[in-house]
């Protein structure tokens, strides 16, 4: 079913027709390939997180140091409260920018890996209608065509 146009089947994020190109044998740009989609997953699962992740790990080592500093006495108990409470509140922040992010994989997902592969499916489901009504035809009526 491979059909060589150059241009990519894929459905862009605008829902115009990508431009990528195709190798031949494929309908597929590389990033559109349903082959594909687990690589593009990961990658974008580590693209997504790579920024909070560092953003974490700076906040606990500032949470050990704080907590060192208070069990030490170089820093009153009330301060320390209070910066581990606007730490708890940066991490829950943190967790709201993951979730965000996960949420446009997913979007992104649907809209460049599933959208079309449904699309795809439906126009083949048609065609076997298609298909099916005509030997149907010439079955209840060897005569016609």
């Amino acid at each position: 079913m491979s059909r060589y146009r150059g241009q990519c089947a894929g459905i862009t994020r605008s829902g115009e027709q990508c431009k990528g190109i195709v190798q031949q044998g494929s309908d597929w740009c590389p990033a559109h390939n349903p082959a594909r989609a687990e690589a593009r997953r990961r990658a974008a699962s580590k693209a997504g997180s790579a920024r909070s992740d560092s953003e974490a790990a700076e906040l606990k080592q500032k949470l050990a140091t704080l907590y060192e500093d208070v069990r030490s006495g170089r820093c009153k108990t009330s301060i320390g409260q209070t910066c581990a409470t606007v730490a708890g509140v940066q991490l829950k922040a943190l967790d709201t920018v993951i979730r965000e992010r996960e949420v446009r994989v997913k979007e992104l997902e649907f809209s460049q890996i599933r959208l079309p592969e449904f699309q795809q499916l439906s126009a083949e489901v048609e065609e076997l209608r298609r298909v099916v009504e005509e030997k149907s035809v010439v079955r209840r009526n060897p005569w016609a065509g």
